[in-house]
């Protein structure tokens, strides 16, 4: 398991003074920016000339978030397929433990010089998983 932890700030919210559904999303991308921060360190990704591209998020809303609170975000599940691979994310409350989204990111693997679909490789798979054991 392998989470980012990010504090709601008043500019998160909208009108009704809770966290727009649209923030959600780039709550999600924040942490998966934090997740793959070691291997963009190393170019891991750029010296293999790939590129990560969502190509289709399913987000469940379960509870809404307010200003002040903590919540931790983590990637649970890794599935790879041919050309994509999907990871799931949770946005929990840290001070409650309750679930407030849930969602189901599909990215492909892009070569940056041909645009096309790279193959999901073992050496992906491989540095996934080591990904996923780091401790955040």
């Amino acid at each position: 398991m392998n989470g980012t932890t990010i504090h709601i700030r008043g500019y998160h919210c909208d009108a009704y003074g809770h966290v727009n559904n649209a923030r959600y999303l780039e709550l999600l991308e924040e942490a998966r920016w934090s997740f793959l921060q070691p291997a963009v360190h190393e170019k891991f990704f750029e010296i293999r000339e790939l590129l990560f591209v969502v190509v289709n998020i399913n987000i469940s809303y379960k509870k809404p978030l307010f200003p002040a609170q903590v919540v931790d975000i983590e990637i649970t599940d890794v599935t790879y397929q041919n050309k994509s691979m999907t990871v799931r994310q949770t946005i929990t409350n840290q001070n409650t433990q309750e679930l407030a989204c849930e969602a189901l990111v599909t990215f492909v693997l892009l070569h940056s010089t041909t645009g096309k679909p790279a193959t999901i490789s073992e050496e992906i798979i491989d540095k996934f998983d080591e990904l996923t054991a780091i401790k955040r």
